[in-house]
């Protein structure tokens, strides 16, 4: 008896480096408030725990979370036949990943803090990461649907990939009407980082086993 991996180890290699660096910023988040002063779920931004006394943990795992994710693109890349589709998927989700890395070099403005450039670039970084990543997931998405290997997972990212729309239109509402902000956002980055963790397994799964002749 055989064994065949769906993809080669590169691949994997890629996606385990993704899902690490999910695991990390996830981690750093539990870290920080088992350390850190008390949140607002409901009203504070993620962003907004890099002002706080330990908030250099969260903005150290979401510098690591970019890397991951940039390695989570090269390992999709490598996973899908060269093509426009994924071409566009990889640049979108590769550019998404270094919006995610430029938040965490440039932190937010404390509440009480005048606006200042390094704000203004948190803000425009995180809002294209927003909208890139989900760009990325639709087009990721169709991709599936043209590949033999990915069609039977193409649901499950469309899926994903919907709810993460409706999630992130119901964040932009609740800015604007200011109702529980912080949470919205909370919940789209709770799909965004499922989908995420879909994708990396899918490139780590388990190997097919195949009679030896």
């Amino acid at each position: 008896m055989t064994r065949e991996y769906a993809f080669s180890w590169p691949v994997r290699r890629f996606g385990l480096l993704g899902l690490s660096g999910i695991a990390v910023w996830v981690s750093s988040l539990v870290v920080f408030h088992l350390t850190g002063g008390p949140i607002d779920w409901t009203h504070d931004y993620l962003s907004d725990l890099a002002n706080e006394p330990f908030g250099w943990l969260f903005m150290v795992g979401t510098f690591v979370h970019g890397w991951g994710n940039l390695a989570l693109a090269v390992g999709l890349r490598g996973a899908l036949r060269p093509g426009r589709l994924r071409t566009w998927g990889t640049a979108l989700f590769g550019l998404a990943a270094s919006g995610i890395l430029l938040t965490a070099l440039f932190p937010v403005d404390a509440p009480d803090q005048a606006p200042s450039i390094c704000g203004q670039i948190h803000r425009a970084a995180a809002s294209a990461a927003f909208s890139l990543e989900l760009a990325a997931m639709f087009v990721f998405s169709t991709a599936f649907g043209r590949q033999h290997a990915w069609r039977r997972k193409r649901a499950v990212s469309l899926v994903l990939s919907v709810a993460a729309a409706a999630a992130l239109t119901g964040f932009a509402i609740s800015v604007w009407l200011d109702l529980a902000p912080g949470l919205a956002e909370r919940v789209a980055v709770a799909i965004f980082l499922v989908w995420e963790i879909w994708a990396g397994i899918q490139l780590i799964r388990a190997p097919w086993i195949s009679q030896a002749a």
